[in-house]
């Protein structure tokens, strides 16, 4: 079967959770566009919002908003923020070990378009996706960095490839 085919049968919306890792913006020091513009994206797109949250950048915070939002019922779970080099940027470290399988697909296509965007700094990121699989359903995470514009790079592939994902993850 064609990815085209594999497409047209896949699901045309989901639940999905938002959560936002950073300590100024857990702390309400500065505002979470990239969060309120992830969410934004998601509905117009036609999908269905269970979860928002906004994190520090602490392991068990992540974990816990990501259960939280399975729990919710998310089929996807998009994360903004943690993914870089500092030593507080843990999300993908956190996220990791809890994926049965790991998308290393979309963190190379999100970090060719970053390059096409802003040259060798796509370096610095470390954004992948991963499916988790719970209670007898696949659950996709999206792991993007936390800069506006990452966002809007990272979204346009997430609302291109989300559902064939989620029909693959699912089998």
């Amino acid at each position: 079967m064609s990815h085209e085919e594999h497409r047209a049968k896949a699901p045309k919306k989901f639940k999905f959770a938002v959560i936002t890792v950073s300590d100024t913006a857990s702390r309400g020091e500065r505002e979470d566009r990239s969060g309120k513009f992830l969410v934004e994206e998601m509905e117009r797109a036609g999908n269905e919002r269970v979860y928002y949250t906004v994190v520090p950048d602490e392991r068990l915070a992540i974990i816990r908003a990501v259960i939280e939002s399975i729990e919710r019922g998310a089929d996807v779970v998009i994360t903004t923020g943690g993914t870089g080099i500092t030593s507080r940027d843990i999300t993908i470290e956190s996220l990791r070990p809890l994926f049965d399988k790991e998308l290393r697909g979309f963190g190379e296509v999100f970090r060719l378009k970053s390059y096409e965007e802003i040259g060798t700094a796509a370096l610095l990121t470390g954004a992948t996706a991963g499916v988790i699989r719970s209670g007898g359903r696949a659950v996709v995470v999206f792991c993007l960095p936390g800069s506006l514009n990452a966002v809007k790079t990272g979204v346009e592939i997430i609302k291109k490839e989300a559902y064939h994902i989620l029909k693959h993850a699912g089998e």
